[in-house]
């Protein structure tokens, strides 16, 4: 599932739908009247979301509105999540020729600090 869900929100436009969803759900004309793409535009985008599990539809046909289904998103965050801690507590590059000294040090607290602005 987390392939899917990394390719749908890969495009801006549907990471903007993602975040319209996250207030409460939507139909397709609602969704289509905040984008300046035609209504089979969002159609289409609403089709990747749904295939990547993402959203998912209520009520009838026409009247259908989209909800957010978070579950892939937490799977994101859980994967990034572990990458960025894996690579905050990692081994850090070695010049063989400098000593390990207080620089060491200081590259690891530095890298702890972005990774933690990146949360």
């Amino acid at each position: 599932m987390l392939d899917p869900a990394l390719q749908a929100v890969a495009d801006s436009t549907r990471r903007a739908i993602l975040q319209r969803l996250a207030h409460g759900q939507a139909t397709v004309g609602q969704l289509a009247a905040l984008f300046p793409i035609s209504r089979p535009a969002v159609s289409q985008h609403l089709r990747v979301l749904k295939d990547a599990e993402l959203v998912r539809t209520s009520g009838p046909g026409r009247l259908s509105a989209y909800q957010l289904t978070p579950a892939p998103l937490l799977e994101i965050e859980h994967w990034a999540s572990t990458v960025a801690a894996t690579w905050a507590n990692g081994p850090l590059p070695r010049d063989e020729s400098a000593s390990i000294d207080s620089r060491s040090t200081d590259s690891r607290t530095d890298r702890a600090r972005r990774t933690e602005e990146i949360r």
